[in-house]
């Protein structure tokens, strides 16, 4: 559902990430929608694989209801952390929401998984390389990316990672129940 809105987004609107929206001076509703809008069609490839990779590659450690969630979560938390915790002046992209979902659905996969370290090692590794990878980017300064024609928003990918954290904790919580 995402992906369709993303395409629709780029093939409706595709000057909306230069010209942005202007709705009653909204930068949450502003971030809201420009998730569904790219700098351009490899912006919006690459957005669409690694959607399509967390899509197929957690889906047997997440129900259908998780799942959406996770996604409609998302969205959501994004455009209010970028409106809000850590303003931005302008925002386009799924990024910040996919770097949510994996954060999400990595963590699922990790408490999920049965077995001992020798069979959960490529989970870890994952973890290590997005921790390292927010790391990095902590550190690094604005600047435009060739590949796809604009600004890279780190503030969205930690933010979109640490609500996804904090989602995959309370879905683990809500399934574990009540102890007794």
């Amino acid at each position: 559902m995402i992906g369709i809105a993303a395409i629709a987004g780029q093939l409706l609107a595709p000057d909306f990430p230069q010209q942005g929206l202007d709705l009653i001076d909204s930068f949450f509703i502003y971030a809201l929608l420009a998730q569904f809008t790219h700098l351009g069609p490899v912006h919006l490839g690459l957005n669409l694989a690694g959607l399509a990779l967390l899509t197929w590659g957690f889906s047997e450690q997440r129900s259908h209801g998780e799942w959406l969630w996770i996604q409609a979560t998302s969205l959501v938390w994004v455009a209010f952390y970028v409106a809000a915790i850590e303003p931005l002046n302008w925002y386009c992209g799924l990024s910040g929401a996919l770097h949510f979902q994996f954060a999400a659905c990595l963590l699922l996969a990790l408490f999920r998984s049965p077995g001992n370290l020798q069979k959960t090692w490529p989970l870890w590794i994952l973890a290590v390389g997005l921790l390292l990878k927010l790391l990095l980017e902590w550190n690094s300064g604005h600047h435009t990316d060739a590949l796809v024609g604009g600004p890279i928003a780190y503030e969205a990918h930690r933010g979109g990672a640490f609500g996804g954290l904090f989602s995959g904790i309370v879905i683990l919580l809500m399934k574990r129940g009540p102890t007794s």
